[in-house]
């Protein structure tokens, strides 16, 4: 076991002095008063550069939903690779996109009705831009998504429609950072 630890510790050391792994997240908050639809989601994540272009990461997140009446709390892991397609010869800002899948699990109830089991899934692209504001912190947001979602049908009846196509919607707002080692 010890020696697991110490691979395991030099491993991330050595990953962490090559400036390639980062840390951080993004929050998202839509609410939608004529539809009564409240969303709120939080998702730290990790990701390694491979190289100036391409990365890959993980998210793990929590959203909370209420469309008028029902309520869901799912978590979700949602892994990704980013490409990275333009940036600025100061390397400020960058432009990249986000191509993954999104699986999440949880419950839905209905005003004081019993929990039903949800199931989200989806796969599509997500656009994004990164502004660097010093070399090791970023701050970068989402906006839209091409792709398919859906859900069992504890899912839809909390208000998580099957869909197909590209939305380019405040909904799909994601705002966040990351720290490079």
């Amino acid at each position: 076991m010890k020696k697991f630890l110490l691979a395991a510790g030099l491993m991330l050391a050595t990953l962490a002095a090559s400036a390639q792994l980062y840390v951080g997240g993004t929050v998202g908050l839509n609410r939608n008063t004529t539809e009564n639809v409240t969303e709120f989601t939080v998702a730290p994540e990790i990701g390694y550069n491979l190289n100036s272009n391409w990365a890959v990461a993980t998210g793990l997140g929590y959203t909370y939903k209420y469309d008028s009446g029902f309520k869901s709390n799912v978590f979700q892991v949602n892994p990704y690779a980013r490409y990275t397609y333009f940036r600025t010869d100061n390397n400020l800002v960058s432009l990249f996109l986000d191509g993954g899948v999104d699986l999440g699990f949880g419950k839905a109830s209905y005003e004081d009705d019993h929990s039903k089991t949800v199931v989200l899934f989806g796969i599509g692209v997500k656009p994004g831009i990164s502004f660097n504001i010093t070399e090791n912190f970023s701050l970068i947001a989402r906006l839209g998504f091409l792709g398919y979602y859906g859900g069992n049908h504890a899912a839809q009846d909390a208000g998580n429609p099957e869909r197909f196509g590209f939305d380019f919607s405040s909904a799909n707002l994601n705002l966040g950072f990351y720290y490079t080692f």
